[in-house]
Protein backbone atom coordinates (compact mmCIF):
# COMPACT_ATOMS: atom_id res chain seq x y z
CA UNK A 1 0.00 0.00 0.00
CA UNK A 2 1.21 3.52 -0.73
CA UNK A 3 1.12 6.93 0.87
CA UNK A 4 0.40 9.51 -1.81
CA UNK A 5 2.10 12.89 -1.78
CA UNK A 6 3.41 15.57 -4.11
CA UNK A 7 7.04 14.44 -3.90
CA UNK A 8 9.01 11.40 -5.01
CA UNK A 9 8.47 8.02 -3.33
CA UNK A 10 11.12 5.73 -1.89
CA UNK A 11 10.32 2.08 -1.17
CA UNK A 12 10.99 1.13 2.45
CA UNK A 13 11.11 -2.33 3.94
CA UNK A 14 9.80 -3.80 0.72
CA UNK A 15 6.13 -3.23 1.49
CA UNK A 16 5.50 0.48 1.98
CA UNK A 17 6.30 3.50 -0.14
CA UNK A 18 6.46 6.93 1.43
CA UNK A 19 7.83 10.39 0.66
CA UNK A 20 11.12 10.92 2.47
CA UNK A 21 11.25 14.50 3.71
CA UNK A 22 14.24 16.01 5.44
CA UNK A 23 14.20 17.70 8.81
CA UNK A 24 15.77 21.08 9.40
CA UNK A 25 16.61 22.90 12.62
CA UNK A 26 16.04 26.29 10.98
CA UNK A 27 13.33 28.52 12.39
CA UNK A 28 10.07 28.90 10.45
CA UNK A 29 11.06 32.44 9.53
CA UNK A 30 14.14 31.08 7.75
CA UNK A 31 12.09 28.50 5.88
CA UNK A 32 9.71 28.72 2.95
CA UNK A 33 6.67 30.93 3.44
CA UNK A 34 4.22 28.21 2.39
CA UNK A 35 3.43 26.55 5.70
CA UNK A 36 1.97 23.09 5.17
CA UNK A 37 3.20 23.08 1.59
CA UNK A 38 6.96 23.60 1.76
CA UNK A 39 7.44 23.27 5.51
CA UNK A 40 5.82 22.63 8.84
CA UNK A 41 7.12 22.38 12.36
CA UNK A 42 6.38 19.61 14.82
CA UNK A 43 7.03 18.72 18.44
CA UNK A 44 7.95 15.55 20.32
CA UNK A 45 6.45 14.33 23.59
CA UNK A 46 9.07 16.29 25.54
CA UNK A 47 7.92 19.55 23.92
CA UNK A 48 11.01 20.05 21.74
CA UNK A 49 10.11 21.68 18.42
CA UNK A 50 11.80 20.98 15.08
CA UNK A 51 11.14 22.21 11.55
CA UNK A 52 10.19 19.73 8.81
CA UNK A 53 11.32 20.85 5.38
CA UNK A 54 9.03 19.46 2.66
CA UNK A 55 11.10 20.91 -0.18
CA UNK A 56 14.24 18.80 0.24
CA UNK A 57 14.18 15.06 -0.41
CA UNK A 58 16.68 12.66 1.10
CA UNK A 59 19.06 10.99 -1.33
CA UNK A 60 18.73 7.55 0.28
CA UNK A 61 17.44 5.74 3.34
CA UNK A 62 20.69 5.58 5.27
CA UNK A 63 19.09 7.40 8.20
CA UNK A 64 16.29 4.86 8.53
CA UNK A 65 16.65 3.24 11.96
CA UNK A 66 15.71 -0.42 12.27
CA UNK A 67 14.09 -1.32 15.55
CA UNK A 68 11.12 -2.99 17.17
CA UNK A 69 8.26 -2.45 19.61
CA UNK A 70 8.31 -3.77 23.16
CA UNK A 71 5.38 -4.43 25.47
CA UNK A 72 5.41 -3.83 29.22
CA UNK A 73 2.58 -5.14 31.40
CA UNK A 74 1.63 -3.39 34.64
CA UNK A 75 -1.01 -4.54 37.11
CA UNK A 76 -1.74 -3.76 40.74
CA UNK A 77 0.54 -6.67 41.59
CA UNK A 78 3.52 -5.21 39.68
CA UNK A 79 2.81 -1.50 39.44
CA UNK A 80 6.49 -0.51 39.54
CA UNK A 81 8.00 -3.67 38.09
CA UNK A 82 6.85 -4.10 34.49
CA UNK A 83 6.68 -7.54 32.95
CA UNK A 84 8.07 -7.72 29.42
CA UNK A 85 5.55 -9.53 27.23
CA UNK A 86 7.19 -11.39 24.37
CA UNK A 87 5.11 -12.39 21.37
CA UNK A 88 5.95 -15.99 20.38
CA UNK A 89 7.45 -16.26 16.91
CA UNK A 90 5.29 -19.28 16.18
CA UNK A 91 1.65 -19.98 16.97
CA UNK A 92 2.06 -20.60 20.70
CA UNK A 93 0.42 -19.13 23.82
CA UNK A 94 1.94 -15.99 25.30
CA UNK A 95 3.60 -16.44 28.68
CA UNK A 96 2.80 -14.06 31.55
CA UNK A 97 3.01 -14.14 35.33
CA UNK A 98 0.85 -11.09 36.02
CA UNK A 99 -1.74 -10.92 33.24
CA UNK A 100 -5.27 -11.45 34.58
CA UNK A 101 -7.68 -12.63 31.91
CA UNK A 102 -10.65 -11.53 34.03
CA UNK A 103 -9.58 -7.88 33.91
CA UNK A 104 -9.95 -5.31 31.16
CA UNK A 105 -6.97 -4.30 29.02
CA UNK A 106 -5.71 -0.77 28.43
CA UNK A 107 -2.87 -0.35 25.94
CA UNK A 108 -0.98 2.97 25.86
CA UNK A 109 1.74 4.43 23.68
CA UNK A 110 3.85 7.53 23.16
CA UNK A 111 4.68 9.71 20.17
CA UNK A 112 7.77 11.00 18.38
CA UNK A 113 11.29 10.76 19.89
CA UNK A 114 10.12 9.44 23.25
CA UNK A 115 9.73 6.10 25.02
CA UNK A 116 7.70 4.18 27.57
CA UNK A 117 9.48 6.04 30.37
CA UNK A 118 8.13 9.47 29.40
CA UNK A 119 6.53 10.99 32.50
CA UNK A 120 3.01 11.61 31.17
CA UNK A 121 2.65 7.98 30.05
CA UNK A 122 3.71 6.67 33.44
CA UNK A 123 1.28 9.07 35.13
CA UNK A 124 -1.62 7.75 33.04
CA UNK A 125 -0.60 4.18 33.90
CA UNK A 126 -0.49 5.06 37.60
CA UNK A 127 -3.87 6.80 37.43
CA UNK A 128 -5.44 3.74 35.80
CA UNK A 129 -4.11 1.34 38.41
CA UNK A 130 -5.07 3.68 41.22
CA UNK A 131 -8.68 3.75 40.05
CA UNK A 132 -9.14 0.32 38.42
CA UNK A 133 -7.95 -3.27 38.76
CA UNK A 134 -6.96 -3.79 35.13
CA UNK A 135 -4.12 -4.89 32.86
CA UNK A 136 -2.16 -1.87 31.57
CA UNK A 137 0.26 -2.47 28.69
CA UNK A 138 2.65 0.25 27.55
CA UNK A 139 4.02 -0.02 24.02
CA UNK A 140 7.61 1.19 23.72
CA UNK A 141 8.68 1.86 20.13
CA UNK A 142 11.55 4.23 20.96
CA UNK A 143 13.98 2.44 18.65
CA UNK A 144 11.82 3.68 15.77
CA UNK A 145 10.31 6.87 17.20
CA UNK A 146 13.74 8.31 18.11
CA UNK A 147 14.55 8.98 14.46
CA UNK A 148 14.83 12.77 14.06
CA UNK A 149 13.68 12.38 10.47
CA UNK A 150 10.00 12.70 11.21
CA UNK A 151 8.66 10.93 8.10
CA UNK A 152 10.65 7.80 8.95
CA UNK A 153 9.16 7.78 12.44
CA UNK A 154 5.74 8.45 10.92
CA UNK A 155 5.85 5.47 8.57
CA UNK A 156 6.99 3.27 11.45
CA UNK A 157 3.58 3.72 13.06
CA UNK A 158 2.20 1.19 10.58
CA UNK A 159 4.70 -1.49 11.57
CA UNK A 160 4.28 -0.78 15.29
CA UNK A 161 0.50 -0.92 14.91
CA UNK A 162 0.78 -4.32 13.26
CA UNK A 163 2.87 -5.55 16.22
CA UNK A 164 0.28 -4.26 18.68
CA UNK A 165 -2.39 -6.09 16.68
CA UNK A 166 -0.36 -9.28 16.84
CA UNK A 167 -0.03 -8.90 20.62
CA UNK A 168 -3.80 -8.48 20.88
CA UNK A 169 -4.43 -11.50 18.69
CA UNK A 170 -2.01 -13.62 20.74
CA UNK A 171 -3.60 -12.54 24.03
CA UNK A 172 -7.05 -13.29 22.62
CA UNK A 173 -5.96 -16.74 21.47
CA UNK A 174 -4.16 -17.55 24.72
CA UNK A 175 -6.86 -16.41 27.12
CA UNK A 176 -10.02 -16.68 25.03
CA UNK A 177 -10.58 -12.91 24.97
CA UNK A 178 -12.43 -10.64 22.58
CA UNK A 179 -11.83 -7.02 21.67
CA UNK A 180 -14.76 -5.88 23.81
CA UNK A 181 -12.61 -5.32 26.88
CA UNK A 182 -9.73 -3.63 25.04
CA UNK A 183 -9.16 0.14 24.95
CA UNK A 184 -6.20 1.59 23.01
CA UNK A 185 -4.85 5.07 23.82
CA UNK A 186 -2.13 6.93 21.93
CA UNK A 187 -0.77 10.47 21.76
CA UNK A 188 0.31 12.25 18.56
CA UNK A 189 2.04 9.65 16.32
CA UNK A 190 1.02 7.08 18.92
CA UNK A 191 -2.63 7.72 18.05
CA UNK A 192 -1.94 6.48 14.52
CA UNK A 193 -0.12 3.45 15.94
CA UNK A 194 -3.37 2.56 17.68
CA UNK A 195 -5.39 3.23 14.55
CA UNK A 196 -3.27 0.73 12.66
CA UNK A 197 -3.56 -1.72 15.58
CA UNK A 198 -7.32 -1.54 15.37
CA UNK A 199 -7.26 -1.95 11.59
CA UNK A 200 -4.94 -4.98 11.67
CA UNK A 201 -6.44 -6.73 14.69
CA UNK A 202 -8.49 -9.87 14.14
CA UNK A 203 -10.54 -8.77 17.12
CA UNK A 204 -12.87 -5.81 16.67
CA UNK A 205 -11.45 -3.37 19.20
CA UNK A 206 -14.04 -1.77 21.43
CA UNK A 207 -12.44 1.66 21.82
CA UNK A 208 -9.54 3.79 20.62
CA UNK A 209 -8.77 7.20 22.09
CA UNK A 210 -6.61 9.53 20.01
CA UNK A 211 -4.87 12.26 22.02
CA UNK A 212 -4.28 15.10 19.55
CA UNK A 213 -3.36 12.72 16.69
CA UNK A 214 -0.39 13.94 14.64
CA UNK A 215 -1.36 16.10 11.69
CA UNK A 216 1.78 16.28 9.48
CA UNK A 217 1.74 13.49 6.88
CA UNK A 218 -1.65 12.26 8.07
CA UNK A 219 -4.00 15.21 7.61
CA UNK A 220 -1.57 17.31 5.55
CA UNK A 221 -1.42 15.98 2.92
CA UNK A 222 -4.72 14.17 3.38
CA UNK A 223 -4.26 10.41 3.64
CA UNK A 224 -6.71 7.64 2.69
CA UNK A 225 -8.66 6.20 5.62
CA UNK A 226 -6.40 3.16 5.92
CA UNK A 227 -3.40 5.38 6.73
CA UNK A 228 -4.65 7.48 9.64
CA UNK A 229 -6.74 7.06 12.75
CA UNK A 230 -10.44 7.31 12.02
CA UNK A 231 -13.80 5.89 13.11
CA UNK A 232 -13.33 2.68 11.10
CA UNK A 233 -10.58 1.44 13.43
CA UNK A 234 -12.76 0.51 16.44
CA UNK A 235 -16.37 0.30 17.55
CA UNK A 236 -15.92 3.64 19.31
CA UNK A 237 -13.21 6.16 18.41
CA UNK A 238 -12.97 9.34 20.47
CA UNK A 239 -10.46 12.09 19.75
CA UNK A 240 -9.31 14.99 21.92
CA UNK A 241 -8.12 17.96 19.84
CA UNK A 242 -5.85 20.48 21.57
CA UNK A 243 -3.45 21.73 18.89
CA UNK A 244 -5.72 21.46 15.88
CA UNK A 245 -4.36 22.73 12.59
CA UNK A 246 -0.78 22.83 13.87
CA UNK A 247 0.52 19.60 15.43
CA UNK A 248 -2.81 17.80 15.71
CA UNK A 249 -5.87 16.93 13.64
CA UNK A 250 -8.10 19.89 12.88
CA UNK A 251 -10.97 18.00 11.27
CA UNK A 252 -13.25 15.40 12.86
CA UNK A 253 -12.27 11.76 12.35
CA UNK A 254 -13.87 9.94 15.28
CA UNK A 255 -17.34 8.95 16.34
CA UNK A 256 -16.93 11.65 18.99
CA UNK A 257 -14.48 14.54 18.56
CA UNK A 258 -13.85 16.75 21.59
CA UNK A 259 -12.70 20.33 21.10
CA UNK A 260 -11.73 21.85 24.46
CA UNK A 261 -11.34 25.60 24.06
CA UNK A 262 -12.11 25.11 20.34
CA UNK A 263 -9.37 22.47 20.05
CA UNK A 264 -6.79 25.05 19.01
CA UNK A 265 -3.64 26.54 20.40
CA UNK A 266 -3.42 28.33 22.62
CA UNK A 267 -4.95 26.15 25.29
CA UNK A 268 -5.51 28.01 28.59
CA UNK A 269 -2.32 28.33 30.60
CA UNK A 270 -0.05 27.90 27.56
CA UNK A 271 2.01 31.04 27.13
CA UNK A 272 5.22 32.26 25.49
CA UNK A 273 6.39 32.25 21.89
CA UNK A 274 4.23 30.52 19.29
CA UNK A 275 6.25 27.29 19.23
CA UNK A 276 6.04 26.99 23.03
CA UNK A 277 2.31 27.68 22.99
CA UNK A 278 1.72 25.08 20.29
CA UNK A 279 3.86 22.47 22.06
CA UNK A 280 2.13 23.09 25.39
CA UNK A 281 -1.26 22.82 23.69
CA UNK A 282 -0.29 19.53 22.03
CA UNK A 283 0.53 18.12 25.48
CA UNK A 284 -2.72 19.26 27.02
CA UNK A 285 -4.53 16.33 25.38
CA UNK A 286 -2.78 13.74 27.55
CA UNK A 287 -2.99 15.99 30.63
CA UNK A 288 -6.75 16.28 30.21
CA UNK A 289 -7.04 12.53 29.67
CA UNK A 290 -5.00 11.70 32.77
CA UNK A 291 -7.16 13.94 34.93
CA UNK A 292 -10.35 12.48 33.46
CA UNK A 293 -9.53 8.97 34.73
CA UNK A 294 -10.63 9.91 38.23
CA UNK A 295 -14.03 11.20 37.10
CA UNK A 296 -17.28 9.32 36.67
CA UNK A 297 -19.46 9.82 33.56
CA UNK A 298 -21.02 13.28 33.32
CA UNK A 299 -18.55 14.63 35.86
CA UNK A 300 -15.44 16.65 35.18
CA UNK A 301 -14.97 17.52 31.51
CA UNK A 302 -18.63 17.79 30.48
CA UNK A 303 -18.88 18.73 26.81
CA UNK A 304 -21.83 19.71 24.61
CA UNK A 305 -22.66 18.62 21.08
CA UNK A 306 -22.55 21.76 18.98
CA UNK A 307 -22.27 22.84 15.36
CA UNK A 308 -19.42 25.25 16.08
CA UNK A 309 -17.35 26.91 18.77
CA UNK A 310 -19.14 30.17 18.00
CA UNK A 311 -22.51 28.59 18.79
CA UNK A 312 -21.07 27.13 22.00
CA UNK A 313 -19.66 30.52 23.02
CA UNK A 314 -23.05 32.10 22.37
CA UNK A 315 -24.81 29.56 24.64
CA UNK A 316 -26.75 27.98 21.80
CA UNK A 317 -25.91 24.41 22.81
CA UNK A 318 -26.94 24.21 26.46
CA UNK A 319 -29.93 22.01 25.68
CA UNK A 320 -27.93 19.66 23.42
CA UNK A 321 -26.69 16.18 24.39
CA UNK A 322 -23.58 16.04 26.56
CA UNK A 323 -20.72 13.62 27.09
CA UNK A 324 -17.66 13.56 29.29
CA UNK A 325 -14.37 14.19 27.52
CA UNK A 326 -11.64 11.67 28.23
CA UNK A 327 -11.80 8.28 29.87
CA UNK A 328 -15.47 8.41 31.00
CA UNK A 329 -16.72 9.37 27.51
CA UNK A 330 -19.89 7.49 26.65
CA UNK A 331 -19.47 5.01 23.76
CA UNK A 332 -22.84 6.28 22.55
CA UNK A 333 -21.36 9.74 21.99
CA UNK A 334 -21.56 10.96 18.42
CA UNK A 335 -20.61 14.30 16.88
CA UNK A 336 -18.46 17.29 17.75
CA UNK A 337 -18.32 18.28 21.41
CA UNK A 338 -17.14 21.60 22.85
CA UNK A 339 -16.15 22.65 26.36
CA UNK A 340 -13.95 25.04 28.30
CA UNK A 341 -11.17 24.16 30.71
CA UNK A 342 -9.28 25.98 33.43
CA UNK A 343 -5.75 27.20 32.78
CA UNK A 344 -4.14 24.88 35.33
CA UNK A 345 -4.71 21.50 36.94
CA UNK A 346 -7.38 20.66 37.91
CA UNK A 347 -8.40 21.54 34.38
CA UNK A 348 -12.01 20.43 34.48
CA UNK A 349 -14.31 23.43 34.54
CA UNK A 350 -17.87 22.98 35.78
CA UNK A 351 -20.06 25.06 33.47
Amino acid sequence: MVFYCDVSLVTILGFLAFPIISLSHNTPEESAANYGGDWTYFVDDYGDSLVLNFSKILDDTEDFIVGDAYFYLYTRNNNNNPENLTIPEIDEPIQSVYFNKSNDIRILTHGWRTSASVEWLQKIKDAFLREYDINVIIVDWYELSKNEIYPLAAISTRYVGSRVARLINTLAQTYGLSGQNIHLIGHSLGAHVMGYAGMFSKQKIFRITGLDPARPLFEIPAMPADFCLDKNDAEFVDIIHTSGGVYGYRRSYGHADFYPNNGLPMQPGCNGIKQAIDACSHSRSHEYFEESIEYKPEEGFVAYVCDSWEDFENDKCKENPTSSMGYPASPKSNGNYYLRTRNESKYADVL
